[in-house]
C-alpha cells in the first residue's frame, strides 16, 4: 500500500528532483508542469496530496488551489504550496487559497519528506496501489516532466568519486563494475571523465561514438540513442565511454542531458556504475543526486584525508536521504600510515573497504589493458573488490 501524490511545477529540474525524492520514499508520483493540466489530473487521479508551485505561467498555483477547494470531488485533498519567494504575504495568500502547508524553495529533502508524512499521517494508503505478484521483469512507471519513463525495477546507480587527483576512481570503477557483473546482474560502466576518457584508455578501447556525441542531441532524442552507443565488454558488462579531449574543445553533456542519459540507462536495466571523476561538476551532479550508492575514494595519508573531509562536507549539501555514502581507501604504497580508527574518527564516516593496489600489478594490468581482478583472480585485491561488489549488488 502507498499514497498517491501529484507534483506541479513548471521548472523541469525542480519537478524531477522532488519526484525522485518522493518516489524513493515509496510514493506513487504523478508530475506535471502545467497548472491547467494539474486540475485535470487532480480530478482524474484523485491524489492523496498535491505539491503545488505558486508561480506558473498558464495558471498560477494560488488559483489552482482555489479551484481544487471549490471542486467537491477533490476539495478534501491535502495541498502543500511551495515557492521561491519567502515573503509573508505569499505564504498568507497560499493559506487563504486553501493550502494546508507552505514550503520555501529550495527545500531540503528531509524537510520535504517530513511535511508530506505529517499531512498523510491520518490518510489511509491506497489498497488499489498494493503491489501485485511481480512478473518476470517488473517495471515501475515514473512520470517526469510531462512524460512517462519506464524504469527497470532492478536498476540502481553506483557513483564513484574522488576528492583529488590520483585517488584511484577509474581503477575502482573498472574493477568494481567487472566484479558486480554477472548473469543475473548486468552492469553498464559509464565514463564521465569528459576530458581524458580514462576508462577507454585503461581498457584500450577505441571510442568514436561515445558519450561526448550525445551532447549534440536534443534532450528528447537521447533515450533512443544511448543504447546504440553501448559497447559490450563481455556477456554481462557494457561500456558507455568518453573520447579523450585534452584540449577541452569538444562537446560536454548538460545537466539535463545527463538526467536523460541516466533515465535511458535505467530502462536498459541492471546496475549503472559511473566513474564520476573529481569533485562535484555540472556533468556528474545528476549522478550524485540519483545515486543509490556513492563511493568516495581516497588514500590513507594526511593530505588526501584532509581533501576527503572537505569534500564530504560539500557532498552533504547535494546527496539525498536515499543515497548511501561509502568511504573506500585505496592503498598504492604498502600498509596505511594512518590507523583505520583514526581515519574514521577524523572523517566521521566508517571505512567500507581498504583495498591494496600493488603498483607492479597495476602497471601490468594497464600494460595488458585488463582489469586488476582479471590479472590476478586469487589476489587480496580481487577478494576485497569482490566483497565490496557483493555488498552493492541489488538483491
Amino acid at each position: 500500500m502507498t499514497h498517491k501524490l501529484l507534483i506541479v511545477d513548471d521548472h523541469p529540474e525542480t519537478l524531477e528532483i522532488i519526484s525522485r525524492v518522493l518516489r524513493q520514499q515509496g510514493y506513487a508520483v504523478t508530475a506535471t508542469n502545467s497548472g491547467m493540466q494539474a486540475l485535470a489530473l487532480a480530478e482524474a487521479e484523485q491524489p492523496d496530496l498535491i505539491l503545488l508551485d505558486g508561480m506558473m505561467p498558464d495558471l498560477d498555483g494560488w488559483e489552482v488551489c482555489r479551484r481544487i477547494r471549490n471542486n467537491p470531488k477533490i476539495a478534501h485533498t491535502a495541498i502543500i504550496m511551495f515557492s521561491a519567494v519567502n515573503v509573508a504575504e505569499q505564504k498568507l495568500a497560499g493559506f487563504n487559497a486553501g493550502a494546508d502547508d507552505y514550503l520555501t524553495k529550495p527545500t531540503e529533502p528531509v524537510e520535504l519528506i517530513e511535511r508530506v508524512q505529517n499531512l498523510l499521517e491520518n490518510v489511509p494508503p491506497r489498497p488499489e496501489l498494493t503491489n501485485v505478484e511481480p512478473a518476470a521483469a517488473p517495471v515501475v512507471k515514473a512520470p517526469v516532466v510531462g512524460r512517462t519513463v519506464t524504469l527497470a525495477a532492478s536498476s540502481q546507480v553506483v557513483g564513484i568519486l574522488g576528492a583529488r587527483g590520483g585517488a584511484g576512481t577509474t581503477t575502482l570503477a573498472v574493477n568494481l563494475a567487472l566484479a558486480m557483473a554477472g548473469p543475473e546482474h548486468p552492469v553498464i560502466l559509464v565514463d564521465l571523465d569528459v576530458r581524458q576518457g580514462h576508462v577507454g584508455s585503461y581498457l584500450n578501447q577505441k571510442v568514436s561514438n561515445g558519450l561526448n556525441k550525445l551532447a549534440r542531441l536534443p534532450e528528447n532524442m537521447l533515450g533512443k540513442d544511448v543504447a546504440a552507443r553501448l559497447m559490450p565488454y563481455n556477456d554481462h558488462l557494457q561500456l558507455l565511454l568518453t573520447e579523450s579531449d585534452l584540449a577541452g574543445t569538444g562537446d560536454v553533456p548538460s545537466p539535463l542531458q545527463m538526467e536523460e542519459i541516466l533515465e535511458a540507462l535505467a530502462i536498459v536495466g541492471g546496475t549503472v556504475v559511473v566513474d564520476c571523476g573529481l569533485g562535484i561538476t555540472a556533468v556528474n551532479r545528476a549522478v550524485i543526486e540519483q545515486a543509490d550508492h556513492l563511493l568516495l575514494c581516497t588514500q590513507p595519508e594526511r593530505v588526501a584525508l584532509a581533501a576527503a573531509k572537505q569534500f564530504m562536507g560539500q557532498l552533504q549539501n547535494v546527496i539525498f536521504p536515499h543515497t548511501r555514502l561509502h568511504l573506500v581507501l585505496l592503498e598504492f604504497s604498502g600498509a596505511p600510515n594512518v590507523p583505520q580508527q583514526a581515519i574514521e574518527t577524523f572523517l566521521g564516516q566508517p571505512v567500507a573497504a581498504i583495498i591494496p593496489i600493488p603498483p607492479q600489478d597495476l602497471r601490468r594490468a594497464v600494460n595488458k589493458s585488463i582489469p586488476l581482478i582479471q590479472l590476478n583472480p586469487e589476489s587480496k585485491t580481487t577478494t576485497l573488490i569482490s566483497q565490496l561488489a557483493h555488498q552493492l549488488v541489488k538483491k
